[in-house]
């Protein structure tokens, strides 16, 4: 701190001082750029106009003046080191050729200025560092290396065809253009047609003259070196044949301002990939035998690139519509809830999952979780976990030991993947637990290796649970914390995955963004603010997919519940009688439903008395099927069994399971138990609504 006030105050102090640094950074041969908010250029030093081949940049932005191949993603990058305040030192980016030089590699750096400076925006820094071996000569090993250094470093088709345009701009010809077969454009396996009746789609093009035509509307003169599998050059010149058989070539050179021309077929295992066309018009002479020999090696390394792309995108896909069977359709409502969710497809995709999940009580469990990896493996791993946390949610667990319990699942999961594919990587995984109950408007949350849960409250504050990290899905078998906070009805929930951003301190201030772009009304929409999500992220390029759920949790209508104090004895089975025909008739449910509720009442207070603890309560909840609950302190839960014909007791818990459409104990947080039980109205055990 000392060193840094020393140097404020040298700099402010000393203009001699001032005027040196600004000489010695205007000398630099670091190529030094100003921008500002906007990322446009405001002042720049002369090794920066040199970089620039001489193109004035002020005024303009700053991926206007530099033909990055990912403007995109530097855009966004700039922006982040903007709004953070943290610089982003030697990133690595690549430039397309220009007219006047081939493709680069560039080391940039940026820095904030400080705020409420005039001026105050970013600092470029730019460094050149091409490799040396990018001038290869006529070594056609040199060349074929540094032509194979330059593509293939993503599995998109798309990208591979440009890097390999840009690659072969302007060492081996003036113009490339590369197109590639309709299967491979729509990720679908090869047809069983003729090669030559297969459409081509001109994909990249590098170098092509302004206004010049480079792909021909007819592609029947390509046919014959697809079907020979085999390249073609040809001058206009040298060997007229080829072209005076079609004109419509002839037209096309002449188009492209082009004296010569080279085509190759990209092959792989006999399949026809695509084409690539190599013009040469400034540069004199024919394509040699030693320049066909090299594009053959390098459609042979581009078909490999290309097929390792096209495995990729067909497992990918595969693997998407596998998550997406596995994930709910649509996910439940209720009087206390409203819900919406969000994914954000990433290069790695297929190991997010969210869900929800009806509890007794009203009670709703909201999972979120993530397979690290991607494919279709781990999109069934997914599912399988999923399917495990909502059976054990069917239990009643508390989340700590819901998420503990399927971590030792997991560990299985691995255990069995490892012994059947002999693998030895740990299966990783992560999962955020929360149980909303509008009765007492809590919410309680456990969290094994997932993110933390945010809450964002009436007035749009937003604040976090507070819930401590347990050890991931497979670790160690440790104890799995809870937390249980009380939350404002009409707040929002928010769940969601570790890929939402790249550090989970900028959630916050994302969603506040997102939360700013939504109408001032009574209450935050569940769906609106998703889809400001969506607007803001989904031209952010990601690594690893998201699954966003938002939750607007609302109090339960206390109309709609019941409770009363059971009394210690015999009475007590009439009394919950007597409230349950009361209640139930308010409530305008019909006589089936309330002969079935006073039966199962009196079992439970039954029960009660006879093998529970006192004080016993009765509960009674009308959401979407009427709940009914008795509690008391004990902790002895009924069995059910099948009685025999001689037994004299034992049947009363199998008469609520045929009357009830679910029934269950659980075991609350603070001593005690709950036996409840579902009944559904006619109108949806009939296939109704639900």
């Amino acid at each position: 701190m000392e060193g840094d006030a020393r140097r404020e105050r040298t700099l402010e102090t000393c203009p001699e001082a001032m005027r040196v640094a600004c000489e010695a950074l205007a000398a630099s041969p670091l190529a030094i750029l100003v921008l500002d908010d906007d990322l446009r250029v405001t002042e720049c030093n002369e090794a920066a106009h040199h970089l620039l081949a001489g193109t004035d940049p002020a005024g303009k932005v700053i991926t206007d003046v530099l033909p990055l191949r990912d403007p995109e993603t530097e855009t966004s990058g700039a922006r982040d080191v903007r709004h953070s305040g943290v610089a982003s030192l030697n990133r690595l980016v690549r430039t397309h050729p220009t007219p006047r030089r081939g493709p680069r590699t560039l080391c940039l750096s940026l820095f904030p200025l400080p705020p409420g400076q005039e001026g105050s925006g970013l600092i470029c820094t730019i460094a050149d560092i091409t490799p040396e071996t990018a001038d290869t000569g006529t070594d056609p090993l040199r060349r074929l290396a540094a032509i194979q250094g330059e593509v293939g470093e993503t599995l998109d088709h798309d990208t591979t065809c440009a890097e390999l345009a840009d690659a072969l701009v302007p060492g081996a010809a003036d113009t490339v253009v590369i197109a590639l077969a309709e299967h491979m454009t729509q990720g679908d396996p090869p047809p069983l047609t003729p090669h030559d009746a297969e459409p081509l789609c001109p994909i990249a093009c590098s170098g092509a003259p302004e206004g010049g035509q480079v792909w021909p509307l007819d592609q029947r003169p390509f046919a014959p070196l697809l079907a020979a599998h085999t390249p073609r050059a040809t001058d206009t010149e040298a060997d007229p044949g080829w072209l005076d058989a079609e004109p419509a070539l002839k037209r096309l050179l002449r188009a492209a301002g082009a004296h010569a021309l080279l085509a190759a077929p990209i092959m792989r295992e006999g399949t026809v990939l695509g084409l690539l066309l190599l013009y040469r018009g400034q540069t004199p002479g024919p394509f040699s035998d030693e320049d066909i020999a090299l594009v053959e090696k390098v459609c042979g390394y581009t078909a490999r690139c290309l097929d390792h792309a096209s495995r990729f995108h067909r497992e990918h896909t595969i693997a998407l519509a596998i998550q997406h069977s596995l994930l709910p359709r649509q996910p439940p409502t209720g009087a206390a809830l409203d819900i919406a969710d969000l994914r954000l497809p990433g290069e790695e995709s297929g190991g997010g999952w969210f869900d929800v999940m009806p509890l007794s009580g009203a009670r709703t469990g909201l999972a979120v979780g993530q397979v690290t990896g991607f494919g279709v493996r781990t999109a069934t791993t997914m599912g399988e976990l999923r399917t495990a946390g909502r059976s054990l949610a069917t239990l009643d667990l508390q989340p700590g030991e819901l998420l503990a319990r399927l971590s030792r699942t997991t560990a299985t999961l691995a255990r069995d993947r490892s012994a059947a594919q002999r693998e030895s990587g740990r299966l990783r995984a992560g999962c955020t637990y929360a149980e909303w109950d509008p009765l007492s408007c809590e919410v309680t949350v456990a969290r094994a290796g997932g993110p933390e849960v945010l809450v964002v409250r009436p007035d749009r504050t937003i604040d976090t649970v507070g819930t401590p990290e347990g050890p991931s899905l497979g670790g160690p078998a440790e104890p799995i914390p809870s937390v249980t906070v009380a939350v404002p009805p009409e707040s929002l929930l928010i769940l969601h995955t570790p890929g939402l951003t790249d550090d989970p301190a900028e959630v916050p201030g994302l969603l506040r963004r997102a939360l700013e772009r939504v109408p001032d009304s009574d209450g935050v929409d569940a769906r609106a603010l998703c889809d400001e999500l969506s607007a803001l992220l989904t031209s952010h390029p990601r690594t690893i997919e998201a699954q966003v759920l938002v939750c607007r949790v609302m109090a339960f209508p206390r109309e709609r519940v019941a409770t009363l104090a059971l009394p210690d004895g015999p009475q007590a089975a009439e009394a919950a009688r007597a409230c349950c025909e009361q209640h139930l008739r308010v409530w305008g449910l019909d006589e089936e439903v309330r002969f079935n509720g006073q039966l199962i009442v009196s079992e439970f207070a039954g029960n009660a008395v006879r093998h529970g603890t006192p004080p016993a309560r009765l509960r009674l909840i009308l959401d979407q099927a009427l709940t009914i609950e008795v509690s008391d302190t004990g902790g002895n839960a009924p069995l059910l069994r099948h009685a025999q014909e001689g037994d004299e007791g034992g049947r009363g818990l199998f008469i609520v399971s045929q009357l009830a459409d679910r029934w269950g104990t659980r075991y609350e947080s603070g001593g005690g138990k709950t036996i409840w039980a579902e009944v559904d109205p006619p109108e949806k055990r009939d296939g109704g609504e639900g």
